[in-house]
């Protein structure tokens, strides 16, 4: 009976290891995706029309 609840928990072990490894391969890619789509935002930021200048607080 002791034998088999060690191999239980050895088991378990593995499995979480293994779910932990394809949890970081799924989250690093995603990551990847996500800050090199991001980028092209950060960079260009279109001029603002004229007739914004009308809604601003301060003039």
């Amino acid at each position: 009976m002791i034998i088999w609840r060690e191999e239980e928990l050895a088991m378990k072990g593995k499995l979480s290891k293994a779910v932990a490894k394809g949890m970081v391969s799924v989250l690093n890619t995603f990551l990847r995706a996500d800050a090199n789509s991001a980028a092209c935002v950060i960079t260009y930021q279109p001029k603002a029309p004229k007739e914004l200048a009308r809604y601003r607080r301060t003039k």
